[in-house]
């Protein structure tokens, strides 16, 4: 098994684990705690790659501005989902960001010259359907969580799919401990800038909240690794749609371990977004 496919399957667990387990702690802090604690806890581990993988040694200024919109799109990304889990039901949200591959796959064929073929076409149409429906069907009567979920959860899905084609490219030109670098220096300011003005408006430092948060970050930060390996040794129009097979394992968590509903019309939606991100992967 190649190395890169070892790395996305790694990404795939650890992104679903993580998910599925992070929606108590969002609630319970709020997104904004939840972001610092990202951030603060992410900072050292690209440090760290920069450091000891010499990435100040080829730092071209083409890599830098891939670098930079690598690290803002991330960002925004991750900013954005936060605020869609902790309004939205965790396993709905987890199937929806099924769909950014659409936005990466679209941008390899526009940037990149790759080319689509018909499965990949049909697995887009999955893709767009899932995000329809789940975007229509709430849960009936007093479980509903109504829509405010799904702003923030479209904008998420931009950003991760402009980040998938930026951080290939980022890390094309400046190799992997440089993007590194770059990455962090970028988005650990803009993810406090973003979190601390918000940090009174839900939520507080709970002892509870943070033991939570610890293993859903602590796979976060095994995934961001992960999905930079996978990213820049594999093919770009395989590794993300690979990649997002993760909802699969987050949906599971849910239901075998916190017990979460699902309506019908949600769970055909989850299944036309595995499908199709299945389907883009072949």
């Amino acid at each position: 098994m190649e190395l890169w496919l070892v790395c996305a399957l790694l990404t795939v667990v650890c992104y679903g684990v993580g998910e599925g387990l992070s929606k108590e702690p969002t609630v319970r802090l709020g997104s904004a705690r939840m972001l610092v604690l990202y951030a603060l806890g992410n900072a050292p581990i690209y440090a760290a790659w920069f450091l000891f993988g010499s990435g100040w040694a080829h730092l071209p200024l083409e890599g830098i501005v891939f670098g930079i919109a690598s690290g803002v799109c991330g960002c925004l990304g991750t900013v954005f989902w936060f605020r869609a889990m902790e309004s939205g039901t965790a396993s709905v949200v987890s199937g929806f960001t099924a769909a950014y591959p659409v936005i990466t796959v679209a941008a390899a064929v526009a940037i990149l010259g790759a080319s689509l073929v018909p499965l990949q076409i049909v697995a887009i149409a999955f893709l767009l359907l899932g995000a329809v429906l789940l975007g229509i069907y709430d849960h009936p009567g007093n479980l509903a969580v109504g829509r405010a979920w799904l702003a923030p959860m479209l904008l998420a899905i931009l950003m991760w799919g402009a980040w998938g084609i930026v951080e290939k490219l980022a890390i094309n030109a400046l190799g992997f401990a440089g993007n590194s670098g770059i990455y962090v220096i970028v988005s650990t300011p803009l993810y406090l800038a973003i979190a601390l003005p918000r940090l009174r408006d839900r939520g507080s430092w709970d002892r509870v909240g943070i033991r939570e948060a610890i293993p859903s970050l602590l796979l976060f930060g095994i995934a961001g690794i992960t999905i930079f390996l996978a990213i820049g040794l594999g093919p770009i129009a395989i590794v993300v749609p690979l990649t997002t097979a993760y909802p699969v394992v987050a949906i599971l968590v849910r239901r075998l371990w916190m017990d979460e509903r699902m309506t019908m019309p949600q769970k055909v939606a989850v299944v036309f977004a595995i499908v199709g991100a299945a389907l883009v992967s072949l």
